[in-house]
């Protein structure tokens, strides 16, 4: 991952679909870059943050179906990319498993990608697999590999880092 040049934004809190409608306005106005590029930054931030609204361990209100997860993104502006990271509390068991997937995905091409989110799809029900669908399409929009970190922080609980990177270019 480059150092980053340039904080463009970051956010600590709950985040739900009213959030999510916010940085949508804040990205088309203050990002300067291409559509599509804009387009692919937009696409993965709402895979990541999708995966703190639902899976983050610290839940703001159970009262929204959709979730209201804890946690934190930023968006940095690299010198060849733009990098969309994320972080949030999960339970411990599901930190080997983010790592695993993360690993999988990180070694195919986009062909075995797609044919990987098929399978996967077509395998179990959204709640089961939503993390990891969300991570097989990061890794398509993107064409990068995924950086996680999973970092304990007590027998119950791991704090959750995904970074991923969006070029800069339309490579």
């Amino acid at each position: 991952m480059d150092i980053p040049k340039e904080n463009l934004i970051s956010y600590h809190g709950p985040i739900n679909i009213d959030l999510v409608s916010f940085i949508s306005n804040y990205l088309k106005q203050y990002i300067k870059a291409d559509n599509s590029v804009i387009g692919r930054i937009y696409k993965v931030l709402i895979e990541l943050i999708q995966n703190v609204s639902y899976y983050s361990a610290d839940q703001y209100s159970n009262l929204r179906s959709f979730g209201s997860g804890i946690g934190w993104f930023r968006i940095d502006a690299q010198n060849e990319c733009f990098t969309i990271t994320t972080g949030n509390k999960i339970l411990k068991e599901h930190g080997p498993i983010l790592l695993k997937n993360s690993e999988e995905i990180n070694a195919l091409d986009e062909e075995a990608l797609r044919d990987l989110k098929r399978k996967t799809r077509s395998q179990a029900n959204i709640r089961d697999i939503g993390a990891h669908i969300g991570l097989i399409q990061t890794g398509l929009i993107t064409g990068n590999n995924l950086e996680i970190k999973v970092e304990p922080i007590d027998n119950e609980f791991s704090f959750l880092i995904i970074s991923a990177s969006v070029n800069k270019t339309n490579t």
